[in-house]
């Protein structure tokens, strides 16, 4: 495995640092905290026209028809930047779910809006009683002439008051797998957004589903085929996030290794002493490891390699602790004041768990591990 960006890879690193250097400081951040969007329109717009939105979808369909390491490179610079697109949720999960099992005529309708950010769809899958297992998908999809009709609720759905669909998994039958992923109007009557609190302050919302009703066309793939897809393009999503936390803590350790620099206690810059220099380059340790195993998941995905699932969810799972623990330590070498809203590390601090918190539960990720090694891809 080549580590070495191609040339082509480091020019889109360092355009997209340009461009959200320029168009997503931290302040855009900051006053994207509370708000209904949860994300600028031109900053969404100027990602697409940069190629972002539709980084891995195929050319025919308005993308860049690129891979996952190119998705890696991205995304690793969309965490330093915490920038507040849902890149993860429209063009990582949906597009993907479309691209992978959608008809051709959803295809035609979505990828190309998708990948010129004329768009925003995003998954409901996590339920307020649920898990992130099949058996926590229980919103019943009953089967009335020419479709669905919905009841049930789905919990921390990402910016669903600016989707144009919801990607919604429903129990359509009594099996243990019998789910599919239905393309629903949040707009449709029977639909209730309710904003709901995050640690990231960014918009997650209680979706209640009242005797709505869905066309039988809205469904993506075969009857039945949903949790095999959402399943799949999940190995897509821990690879992505692998590098956001990557990002985030590399970003957040440049902020507290320049504040130990900075900050004088006892004649001595505090960085000096061991009980935090040993702290910080144990996260920078940490982060190292957590990029090349993300790396080498996003390359195994490009190949087709047997491995590819398990070393993506290893890849998460380092990752989310090197994150983790990189934002912590920051948290403690500024002390105290850290933990206001005067300084941006504690922005990282509450990102990193966000993320972990709304995308994965790390005991069945480990579990996945476990039996992959035991029992084999």
């Amino acid at each position: 495995m080549d580590l070495n960006l191609t040339d082509e890879q480091s020019m889109l690193r360092d355009a997209l640092r340009r461009l959200l250097t320029n168009e997503s400081p931290v302040a855009v951040v900051r006053q994207m905290e509370n708000d209904a969007l949860g994300f600028p329109p031109a900053l969404l717009k100027a990602l697409a026209a940069m190629g972002v939105m539709g980084l891995t979808l195929p050319e025919e369909h308005g993308g860049m028809g690129l891979g996952h390491i190119d998705l890696a490179v991205v995304f690793e610079e969309l965490g330093r930047a915490l920038c507040p697109v849902p890149v993860l949720e429209t063009s990582v999960l949906a597009a993907g779910i479309i691209a992978r099992a959608g008809s051709a005529a959803q295809q035609a309708e979505w990828l190309p809006a998708i990948a010129a950010g004329e768009a925003v769809l995003t998954p409901a899958f996590l339920e307020p009683e649920g898990s992130f297992r099949a058996t926590g998908i229980q919103l019943r999809a009953e089967p009335v002439a020419g479709g669905y009709c919905l009841n049930g609720s789905k919990y921390f759905v990402g910016y669903a008051a600016a989707a144009e669909r919801l990607l919604t998994l429903v129990r359509s039958g009594p099996g243990a797998e019998d789910i599919d992923i239905l393309l629903v109007d949040p707009r449709a009557p029977g639909v209730t957004l309710t904003r709901t609190e995050s640690h990231a302050l960014d918009p997650r919302y209680l979706v209640e589903f009242t005797d709505v009703q869905v066309a039988e066309s809205a469904r993506i793939g075969a009857p039945g085929s949903g949790w095999a897809t959402w399943t799949a393009v999940g190995f897509d999503r821990m690879v992505a996030l692998s590098a956001w936390f990557v990002g985030c803590a590399a970003r957040d350790l440049e902020l507290a290794n320049a504040y130990a620099k900075e900050r004088v206690q006892f004649d001595r810059p505090i960085g000096s002493f061991q009980a935090i220099a040993h702290q910080l380059a144990d996260a920078h340790t940490g982060i190292s490891g957590a990029r090349y195993l993300a790396w080498k998941a996003a390359w195994a995905r490009d190949r087709g390699r047997t491995d590819a699932r398990r070393l993506a969810a290893q890849a998460f799972l380092r990752s989310a602790e090197a994150a983790r623990f990189a934002t912590r330590t920051g948290q403690q070498v500024l002390g105290g004041i850290g933990f206001t809203n005067d300084l941006d590390v504690q922005l990282f601090f509450r990102r990193a768990k966000q993320h972990l918190i709304a995308w994965a539960n790390l005991a069945e990720v480990e579990d996945f591990v476990a039996t992959s090694l035991i029992d084999g891809e």
